[in-house]
């Protein structure tokens, strides 16, 4: 096997980080009182079964992954026996299975990420891993409150899901794809009503969290039919309703179907100035890594434009989560929604010279992309000059991955898109060429997971053609400082003001 002379994806590791320093959180808030030093000490360590040991792995071989993962969790046994006449007889049995389980996740998630993050041409199954779960008390209610417990059952859904998948095909059509699939696979994996109906509520809460009501109808009945309790069902129906009324006020147009799914544009107008007449607009682009997001996702750079006038049409575009989309299908579905808004210009009180794109994150590169590559390409096509494509009329990114085909990005990307296209089509820094659109770009200075160094570099080589390219420096701010940095979001909310500023879309009284 050939290995990259690269880390792993940035994005893949940061969710399993993520859901690590939950995990921790939970535990260290659960767990015995902190006085009890022994248990706190052996708690806090640095485990050989943590998810940067579990990263590490990305390009050995199966059979070396077996060995080394089984190895990990044998000196985690080892170390924890040093640790049994300073613990209880609970507390040792109790961790003792904290690693049993961290360890068949390991087990569960690998294939799949080496396949992600490898050269690897298919997803190699664990033979030996139902015998390995078969050992492990998923259906017993006293462990399920473990966030290792909640991990793995969270592993062996989706990867059970991804099996579903290849045998059903009406799982790759419709809305919300991966919700379905996953309410089948607990529905199948779990054999207790009590489980089905925790693992399934679980699902469904995350899915509004992470996306929008839109396809949820489709498990909904099944949900209800798992007898949930008053309290569970109020909460799950007043998130839907949260959602449908978000959509109250503003006009919503359909701007494409997909598997006779309506694809919408939110029309929203601006909150001050002249908010009736023909305004520019920027097109919206929510982030979420491509996995998930809603169209009303925002780092507060949607409320900012529409205060100082412009209108912002919100972009519903296909996500992983929903439609099992990988890059090439929200770029295309970012140049029809454009495309569309242009032709519908006059009827959307829109000034059609002045509509640019805008966008976090995820959707900061969708944007970035429009950028570079034009509204009027289609994304699969190949050898369109510069010259020969027509561009948004102005760009604004926050947190852009500018080489998502890079080295220090992640390996998903490059595995999606090259099976259909070649990769450069979709890499903004691999597209820069003279007389591309107005750019504004803010950056965290810290940012974890779109390369700071990379986005300045993007600015100059866009500058040294002739670009006009502005790059705004977050200090010590990190990727999402839009939600919650003050200093950070003041220094974003000026940023914006003088670009429209200097391109003429906004006058300062």
């Amino acid at each position: 096997m050939t290995s990259h002379p690269r880390i792993v994806g940035r994005r893949f590791v940061a969710l399993l980080v993520s859901a690590a320093m939950l995990s921790a959180s939970a535990r260290l808030t659960a767990q015995t009182p902190v006085a009890d030093s022994a248990l706190t000490l052996w708690q806090q360590r640095n485990s050989a079964l943590a998810t940067s040991a579990f990263a590490a792995t990305w390009q050995t071989t199966p059979s070396d992954f077996r060995r080394t993962w089984d190895a990990a969790l044998e000196s985690e046994r080892s170390a924890l026996a040093q640790y049994r006449d300073r613990l209880t007889a609970s507390q040792f049995d109790e961790e003792l299975l904290r690693l049993r389980l961290r360890h068949a996740w390991g087990r569960v998630l690998w294939p799949y990420f080496h396949w992600r993050e490898s050269d690897a041409t298919d997803v190699v199954r664990d033979v030996g891993l139902d015998s390995l779960i078969g050992t492990l008390p998923l259906d017993d209610d006293r462990w399920w409150a473990l966030p290792e417990h909640g991990e793995l059952r969270g592993a062996l859904v989706h990867e059970h899901a991804r099996t579903l998948r290849a045998r059903r095909p009406a799982l790759h059509s419709g809305d919300a794809q991966w919700l379905r699939a996953e309410f089948a696979a607990a529905l199948e994996l779990f054999r207790s009503e009590s489980a089905q109906r925790r693992v399934t509520t679980a699902l469904l809460l995350t899915h509004l969290d992470d996306n929008n009501e839109r396809g949820v109808d489709s498990v909904y009945a099944q949900w209800v039919a798992l007898r949930p309790d008053s309290a569970t069902r109020q909460r799950v129906d007043s998130l839907i309703a949260a959602h449908h009324a978000a959509r109250a006020g503003h006009a919503v147009d359909t701007y494409r179907r997909i598997d006779d799914v309506p694809l919408e544009l939110h029309i929203l107008r601006p909150t001050a100035g002249d908010t009736s007449g023909m305004r520019p607009a920027m097109l919206w682009f929510h982030g979420g890594s491509g996995t998930s997001g809603s169209w009303s996702h925002s780092p507060g750079i949607v409320r900012e434009l529409r205060r100082l006038g412009l209108i912002v049409v919100s972009v519903e575009y296909r996500t992983s989560s929903r439609f099992d989309a990988g890059p090439i299908e929200p770029a295309d579905d970012a140049r029809a929604a454009f495309e569309y808004v242009q032709r519908n210009a006059a009827r959307l009180r829109i000034d059609p010279t002045r509509i640019g794109v805008a966008g976090f994150s995820s959707g900061a590169g969708i944007a970035l992309w429009l950028g570079t590559r034009g509204h009027s390409v289609h994304a699969l096509d190949t050898d369109v000059a510069p010259t020969e494509r027509r561009y948004p009329a102005a760009v604004i990114t926050s947190g852009v991955c500018v080489d998502p085909a890079g080295p220090k990005e992640d390996g998903y990307f490059r595995k999606r898109v090259s099976a259909r296209a070649p990769v450069r089509l979709f890499s903004p820094i691999d597209l820069i060429a003279a007389g591309q659109p107005r750019t504004l770009m803010i950056h965290a200075a810290k940012d974890e997971y779109c390369d700071f160094t990379d986005a300045e570099r993007f600015s100059v080589m866009s500058a040294a053609v002739g670009n006009d390219v502005r790059f705004v420096p977050v200090p010590n701010a990190t990727h999402f400082f839009g939600f919650y940095d003050r200093s950070g979001q003041a220094i974003m909310r000026s940023a914006i003001e003088d670009a429209l500023v200097q391109w003429g879309w906004l006058h300062r009284q």
